[in-house]
């Protein structure tokens, strides 16, 4: 399965700190897309889906969620709870995003624009693929 930890570079400066993500340093495309997601309500479920194209970083600015990644043959959980590390996925892996605490803010970043057309919400038409 191609998913990546990304480690981000940490700027300490004495009034504050700054993470840097730039493309072909660690983060491995140009971003087109970002968003970001909070105020969940208590088991909420994000993603639960497939895309055809966009490749993601995940990143908890805030608090902590868990991401189950699934290509189809393996499943593997990943906690995010440190905003200096990301969770990058390639297109083609299933997602769900849960378990969040009251105080998470998960933001995304993408190599891709909304198109609705390239998500796949059919788990078993997922894995035929």
């Amino acid at each position: 399965m191609n998913y990546t930890i990304l480690k981000f570079k940490t700027i300490n400066s004495k009034n504050s700190i700054l993470n840097v993500h730039q493309k072909d340093v660690n983060c491995p495309f140009e971003i087109k897309r970002i968003f970001y997601i909070y105020d969940f309500l208590n088991d909420s479920i994000r993603g639960d889906h497939a895309n055809l194209n966009s490749e993601f970083i995940f990143i908890a600015l805030n608090g902590s969620c868990e991401i189950l990644i699934d290509d189809g043959q393996t499943k593997q959980k990943i906690i995010l709870n440190d905003k200096t590390k990301g969770l990058y996925i390639d297109k083609m892996i299933w997602k769900q995003m849960y378990n969040f605490s009251k105080d998470c803010i998960l933001l995304v970043l993408t190599n891709t624009y909304y198109d609705e057309k390239e998500y796949i919400y059919d788990y078993k038409y997922f894995c035929e693929l």
